[in-house]
């Protein structure tokens, strides 16, 4: 095998040796690190597919933390290691570390989370090659320590690109438009319709509730042929907010879905367009090919637009909140790059 890198790029001798040595056809074992929630688990489904197309032989182990458990991809690897994280009652060091080492040894490991709790796992199991990025902060030199080859992370470009970096470095072409390969949902609603997801993970990402509300009634009246769905998060208080933009709003033809259960992410695989805040589950959607237009205030919009498929990102390039205008023209705007 041959190492792609340049100069921004961190290479070991040993790397530069062990891969001279190495047949990617004849790579048995393979472990991908990633510790995340839904949204960003979702975004690791084309890493593990170009993974799987470069090395057809390889069996992948996929290491995910104890909380976050909700959307490994499970469907597309073969086995699944759990290590333990945030939990009551607390676990002693020692049964952290043992569950750290029970991940194991492989031919290639690569660590996209960059924790450091995914250090300590690359460290303590052995791989013939292992992959990360180049760490920011106070562990910034750590990657020589670490990896046999680390590559600098962007924050400009689409984030399921970005792991896919550290398979470009051995010389992987991944498919484009990126492939997710999501398992298809049963349609909940025969009627064409767009989902308003008015929520995300914390409340300084979210577009305020009022805007959301006018949006909703204005987009209701120009678009009299859609059901306007607006769907509720996991959390008391997203439930309480989707209620209040829904009655707030009264708009026609509309309704209030529930989105704790499996029918929540049917009702987001099968829109004709997602409009939400910066939010996993924006990231699900764009992974089920589904239109999306999000707002973005605080959070590097670039990092979650990708360049295929029919996605706009509504922000303002000299900062502040965009206006319900602006939302409704992206909304049109992405409508009519579906006709």
């Amino acid at each position: 095998m041959k190492l792609w890198i340049d100069r921004t790029a961190y290479a070991s001798r040993r790397a530069r040796h062990n891969l001279e040595a190495l047949d990617r056809k004849k790579i048995k074992s393979i472990a991908v690190i990633k510790h995340a929630a839904m949204g960003d688990l979702v975004l690791t489904r084309p890493f593990l597919v170009t993974l799987r197309q470069f090395f057809p032989q390889a069996r992948i182990t996929f290491s995910g933390i104890s909380h976050y458990r909700n959307g490994i991809p499970e469907d597309l690897v073969e086995r699944v290691h759990i290590s333990i994280g945030k939990q009551r009652p607390r676990p002693n060091f020692v049964s952290r570390l043992q569950s750290f080492r029970e991940l194991g040894p492989h031919d290639l490991l690569f660590d996209l989370t960059s924790s450091t709790q995914s250090f300590w796992i690359t460290r303590l199991n052995q791989a013939r090659i292992k992959i990360g990025f180049i760490p920011r902060g106070g562990h910034q030199f750590s990657h020589r320590v670490l990896y046999d080859v680390a590559l600098p992370r962007s924050e400009y470009k689409f984030e399921a690109e970005t792991f896919l970096d550290q398979l470009a470095a051995l010389g992987a072409m991944p498919d484009w438009p990126l492939k997710f390969k999501v398992p298809p949902l049963k349609r909940p609603c025969e009627e064409p319709y767009l989902l308003y997801f008015v929520s995300a993970s914390s409340s300084y990402k979210c577009w305020p509730p009022d805007h959301f509300s006018q949006l909703l009634q204005r987009a209701a009246a120009l678009l009299p042929n859609h059901r306007h769905i607006v769907l509720s998060g996991l959390a008391d208080w997203e439930r309480d907010l989707a209620s209040s933009v829904f009655e707030s709003a009264k708009a026609p033809n509309s309704a209030l879905a529930e989105g704790s259960d499996a029918k929540g992410w049917a009702w987001i695989q099968n829109a004709e367009a997602l409009i939400s805040n910066d939010t996993g589950v924006r990231n699900y959607a764009i992974a089920c090919n589904t239109p999306t237009l999000g707002f973005f205030t605080e959070t590097l919009p670039f990092r979650y637009l990708p360049r295929f498929g029919n996605h706009l990102a509504v922000y303002r390039a000299e900062g502040g909140i965009p206006s319900v205008e602006e939302g409704l023209n992206g909304l049109m705007e992405l409508l009519a790059q579906l006709k």
